[in-house]
């Protein structure tokens, strides 16, 4: 057997790489690696990915590191070197628009593994071992080259790529690390952290990646299906308790729970995000998925939608149990997004509705041929970008996006809304007050229509109220000068505006669509401290809507003041005349800044001076809401109360 001893770090052939390994290491997210490992494992056509253990450190050192584990096709001497010994190695270009970048491994593991990655890949049952770590002297990150002497010829040579061998120093024997049901072929990466005593099982030290269930958690949300023969399953530590951790593989094997109920480690199967959706848990009856469908939208846009009834099963931390909207690209979800204002661009504000329905949207991929429009992900891997005409890198359109959707909103998931909506549906009945408003702004407030077009590509109904054709009229067109007589004349064709879908062509149109709607509704369709939030995008409101938290400490005060004011037998009405007033000084604080169109950029006035925020900050004032509710009661209910 040789003698084996470090001699120095070969740098990688790109120099100056610490530099970039950094920078782009700060571009990624938590569990990024977790990511590159899993795809790089199965584009190399591995059945079975295991997030594991190295339990010869723990029974010989105590020291728990990560080791990550796949049967795919195995890397030869060559290859290992060309892959982690090379800035964007793999054989893969760098920058294509659609390539899992050579770098991502790289990038989001060697800054918290500096004292080294062990990787030992096998082709044809023969194995090869690199150990790539960072120098201390120059910084630079590269193979580790250790001497070799040849006890029968006394030569020393120095190697890159070595045979696995007994390692005293760190507790195993490299060759060991193998799981049995690998075969021939297939790579282990053992992450060895910043020294030789790191526990590396925890993840990134420097990024909340402790939590038992982080690894499950993050590829149930990020990887939409597992391919269907595949299998992928990680070791949990539990991050609490650690002097309780199983000493050896059999300890864990036959561990029971904790004194406090918690099992300190244990296997789980990843199974995609697809798979948790549907969720088919057997004798579960308590809800079930009772819908779903695609939308389409222009350009090629997708968006499937999936609308879950009663009560979820438990899914706890591994899986995201209540619903999201996210962009699908590649078997991986992107831009994922729960909060309210997201829904709201979409037409769903009820938070019945928003936990229980499910909209995967998917765009149409750019084309490196040099396709106009589609999407692309970003360097980092953890977003997509979008490229529109001569504009390349833009965020993806979520807004507009809802708004096509919510203007094609499934009858199932219209019905849902509904009845979460149930009485609270809408208030603003003062005809003439919406009249005296719309007189104002009106012709300013531009909403999205349907209009009936021969040969347009949206559909739409002719039998909605106010929306049948017009008559033809008689048109007297101009004479052409120089014409013998005869004036032009002739027919204007049926107009309908409209917006409920149905089967006659249309396309869209911006409109004088008079004035928002206010709707008051629940505080759990807000942020935390909001009173108030528009949602432009409204199934049964084209003009928008503006939502009153009435469970807003603000507004609950304001009401109970009034009621105060008054005999006990008014207080229903009073709460309701209270609310009133609120909506309607937003509707009108809102058509107020139509008037800024032209001056200020749309994308501020609709980001930010319609935001929960500026709507709340625009309402908390009492002056102004005193000024309407006083005289508004004091002309309704003339009986002062009385202590």
């Amino acid at each position: 057997m040789k003698t084996r001893s470090v001699a120095r770090i070969l740098p990688m052939r790109t120099a100056g790489t610490h530099h970039f390994v950094e920078r782009a290491y700060r571009e990624t997210g938590a569990f990024q690696w977790v990511r590159e490992t899993f795809v790089n494992a199965v584009e190399a056509g591995a059945t079975r990915i295991e997030y594991s253990i190295d339990w010869q450190a723990v029974e010989s050192h105590g020291v728990y590191r990560r080791v990550i584990a796949d049967n795919g096709r195995g890397m030869c001497a060559e290859e290992l070197v060309e892959f982690f010994n090379t800035f964007g190695g793999s054989g893969k270009p760098i920058g294509g628009l659609h390539e899992n970048f050579g770098i991502g491994a790289k990038t989001s593991l060697l800054p918290w593994n500096q004292y080294g990655l062990v990787v030992i890949s096998w082709r044809e049952g023969v194995p090869s071992m690199i150990w790539v770590a960072r120098d201390p002297e120059s910084q630079e990150f590269g193979l580790k080259i250790e001497e070799a002497i040849d006890p029968d010829t006394g030569e020393l040579a120095l190697d890159e790529v070595y045979a696995p061998y007994p390692d005293d120093d760190h507790g195993c024997d490299w060759s060991q690390v193998k799981p049995s049901w690998m075969g021939d072929n297939g790579t282990v990466i053992v992450l060895m952290g910043n020294s030789p005593t790191d526990n590396t099982v925890l993840g990134d030290p420097e990024r909340q990646e402790s939590d038992i269930k982080g690894i499950a958690s993050y590829l149930n949300r990020r990887i939409w299906s597992i391919p269907a023969d595949v299998a992928v399953r990680t070791l949990e530590f539990h991050a609490g308790d650690r002097d309780r951790w199983p000493k050896s593989e059999a300890e864990s094997a036959g561990q029971t729970a904790s004194a406090a109920g918690v099992v300190l480690t244990q296997w789980r199967n990843i199974e995609g995000a697809a798979f948790y959706i549907r969720y088919p848990v057997e004798g579960f009856k308590r809800g079930r998925l009772v819908d779903s469908g695609t939308v389409a939208l222009e350009g090629g846009t997708e968006v499937d939608w999936y609308l879950w009834d009663g009560d979820r099963p438990r899914v706890g931390s591994y899986a995201a149990e209540s619903g999201y909207i996210a962009a699908l690209y590649k078997k991986e979800l992107y831009n994922i997004q729960i909060h309210h204002a997201t829904y709201r661009s979409f037409g769903i504000s009820e938070a019945g509705v928003r936990r229980n329905l499910w909209l995967i949207v998917r765009p149409p991929l750019l084309d490196d041929a040099g396709s106009k429009h589609g999407v692309y992900p970003r360097q980092d891997r953890n977003a997509l970008l979008l490229r529109g005409g001569p504009n390349a890198g833009q965020e993806l359109p979520l807004t507009d996006w809802g708004a096509a959707f919510s203007e094609r909103m499934p009858t199932a998931v219209l019905e849902a809304i509904r009845r979460a909506r149930g009485d609270r549906a809408v208030s603003l009945d003062d005809a003439s007050w919406r009249d005296r408003l719309a007189a104002r702004f009106g012709t300013r407030w531009r909403i999205a229509r349907l209009r009936s077009r021969t040969g347009g590509h949206l559909r739409m109904s002719l039998q909605e109220a106010g929306g049948t054709p017009k008559k033809k009229v008689r048109v007297r067109r101009p004479e052409s000068p120089g014409a013998g007589g005869g004036g032009g004349g002739g027919t204007r064709g049926a107009v309908t505006i409209g917006s409920r879908l149905g089967d006659a062509p249309a396309e869209r149109v911006k409109v004088g669509g008079g004035i928002p709607r206010f709707r008051a509704v629940g505080g759990e369709q807000f942020s935390e401290g909001m009173m108030a939030a528009w949602q432009p995008n409204d199934p049964e409101f084209p003009e928008g809507a503006v939502l009153i938290n009435v469970d807003h400490p603000v507004l609950r005060a304001q009401i109970e003041y009034w009621q105060g004011q008054y005999a006990e037998h008014f207080a229903d009405d009073i709460e309701k005349d209270v609310i009133d007033a609120y909506g309607e000084i937003a509707v009108a604080k809102l058509a107020h800044s139509a008037f800024l169109s032209g001056i200020v950029p749309s994308k501020v006035i609709e980001e930010k001076m319609r935001s929960e925020e500026a709507m709340t900050m625009a309402l908390l004032g009492l002056i102004g809401e005193e000024a309407v509710i006083a005289p508004r009661l004091g002309g309704k209910f003339k009986k002062q109360r009385h202590d």
